[in-house]
C-alpha cells in the first residue's frame, strides 16, 4: 500500500519500502550489540551501534512488542543506569 499522492516526488513512492529495510538493519544491530554485551542502555547501544539514541529508542518498543527485547527488572522496577532503562536480549 502506497500513500504517496500523485503531487508528491518520485522518492515518495519508495521511502515506505526503504524505511522498512533501515527498521530492520537497526533493529538486528540493537539486537547484535546485546546479544554481545548481555545487557545496554540506550546510550551504551548507540555507543555500540554507531547509531543515535533516538534511533535507538526508536526501535526497542518494537523489539519488545516482538518479544526479541525486554527491560531488565530489578525489585519489581525497571533497571535505570545513567538515566536510561537497561535492555536485554530475550
Amino acid at each position: 500500500m502506497n500513500f504517496a499522492r500523485t503531487c508528491d516526488p518520485l522518492s515518495s513512492y519508495g521511502a515506505p519500502e526503504h524505511s522498512a529495510r533501515l527498521a530492520g538493519g537497526h533493529a538486528s544491530r540493537i539486537l547484535a550489540a546485546l546479544h554481545d554485551e548481555k545487557s545496554l542502555t540506550a546510550g551504551e547501544m548507540a555507543e555500540c551501534t554507531g547509531m543515535t539514541v533516538e534511533q535507538i529508542c526508536r526501535r526497542l518498543p518494537e523489539l519488545a512488542r516482538t518479544g526479541l527485547a525486554q527491560v531488565v527488572q530489578f525489585e519489581g522496577a525497571d533497571l535505570l543506569r545513567d538515566g536510561y532503562r537497561v535492555w536485554e536480549a530475550v
